[in-house]
C-alpha cells in the first residue's frame, strides 16, 4: 500500500493557508462586486463589508511573510507586501467612489494574490535553511 507524502514543513504549511485565505477573499470581493454590478444592490453590503476582511487578512498575510521570510523568500515576499498595499489603496478607491480604477486595481489585485498563491505553492524551503529540516518528513 503507498504511503502518503511527508508533510511539508510547518511554516509553508502557514504561508500556504495565509495565502489561500487572501485568494479566497479577493474572489470573494471579485464575486458581490459582480453580482451588485450585476443588478442586485443588496450585494454592495457584503462587498462593503469584505473589503474591511480583505484589508484584514492582506496585512496579517504580509506580516506572516514578514516574519517567515527566510522560509517565504523574496518573491513571496515582495508578492505579499504589494498585496497589501494594492489592497489599502483599493479600499481607498472604492470608499471615494472612484470606479473606473477601482474595478481596473480589482483585476490586478486578483492578479497578485493568484501569483502569490501560486509562487508560494511551488515553493520550497532554501537548502540549509534551519527552517528546511522537517522533523515529520525523517
Amino acid at each position: 500500500m503507498p504511503s502518503l507524502p511527508p508533510m511539508p514543513h510547518p511554516h509553508l504549511v502557514v504561508l500556504r493557508s495565509a495565502a489561500t485565505l487572501v485568494l479566497s477573499a479577493v474572489v470573494a470581493q471579485a464575486g458581490w462586486a459582480a453580482a451588485f454590478i450585476g443588478g442586485d444592490p443588496g450585494y454592495r453590503a457584503f462587498h462593503e463589508v469584505g473589503a474591511w476582511v480583505t484589508v484584514v487578512l492582506v496585512v496579517a498575510c504580509a506580516v506572516t511573510y514578514l516574519v517567515l521570510r527566510a522560509s517565504a523568500g523574496p518573491v513571496n515576499v515582495t508578492l505579499a507586501v504589494l498585496l497589501a498595499a494594492l489592497v489599502v489603496v483599493q479600499t481607498g478607491l472604492g470608499s471615494a467612489g472612484v470606479t473606473a480604477p477601482h474595478v481596473f486595481l480589482g483585476v490586478l489585485i486578483a492578479m497578485v494574490a493568484t501569483a502569490l498563491t501560486s509562487w508560494t505553492y511551488r515553493h520550497s524551503l532554501p537548502e540549509g535553511s534551519s527552517a528546511s529540516s522537517n522533523p515529520r518528513s525523517q
